[in-house]
């Protein structure tokens, strides 16, 4: 498949940072590629497989709030424009409150420990668990998919696990929840590209 992106080049930015800036740019930039990424699979996947993405995208958001909640103490901020500074402070709302209601800690948190995971017999989760895996243990077959190609170790896979973990993340979700992670998911894609931007200057 041809891809819609063109190689190119762009100027060097990190020439005028210090480490921990350059590093922090690094990190955003590929929790914006990482977010991206799992937008366009989202998009050309079967329904029981994009949960995948889906998952590693709130990943990718709990791992930006780590870097979200200490961005002020970087030389970077001395680079920012009114746009840039405005993308973070909704970054910040929406990622950096860290009690128990919050996105961050409610929900992303959560999900990506059981998402990611994959002992569950050491989840603090076992009744949502047991819950799940009655339901597993109840059907009389089990549903997998198999590769027409039958001389690789690649060609089973077993939607009744994929199934399993898009219920236990539909459990944590909402359509309000999903709209906010989605809004903060873009967000970081446009404040990386707003402070490349500023630092392209």
């Amino acid at each position: 498949m041809t891809s819609i992106y063109k190689d190119g080049f762009v100027k060097n930015v990190f020439q005028q940072l210090d480490t921990e800036s350059s590093l922090c740019v690094l990190g955003l930039c590929l929790a914006s590629n990482d977010i991206v990424l799992n937008y366009e699979q989202i998009n050309n996947n079967r329904h029981d497989e994009n949960t995948f993405y889906f998952a590693t995208t709130l990943s990718t958001l709990r791992e930006v709030a780590k870097i979200v909640m200490k961005i002020d103490q970087f030389m970077l901020k001395t680079h920012f424009s009114q746009d840039t500074r405005k993308l973070l402070e909704y970054l910040k709302e929406d990622l950096l409150p860290f009690q128990d209601d919050s996105l961050t800690k409610g929900t992303l948190k959560p999900l990506r420990d059981h998402i990611f995971h994959y002992d569950f017999t050491e989840s603090d989760q076992q009744e949502r668990l047991t819950s799940l895996l009655d339901a597993i243990k109840n059907e009389s077959e089990l549903r997998v998919r198999i590769s027409s190609d039958n001389n690789t170790i690649l060609r089973h896979r077993y939607t009744f696990a994929d199934i399993f973990r898009n219920e236990l993340m539909n459990s944590w979700l909402s359509k309000e929840i999903v709209d906010q992670i989605s809004i903060v998911a873009i967000n970081i894609v446009a404040f990386t590209d707003s402070l490349l931007t500023d630092l392209s200057q």
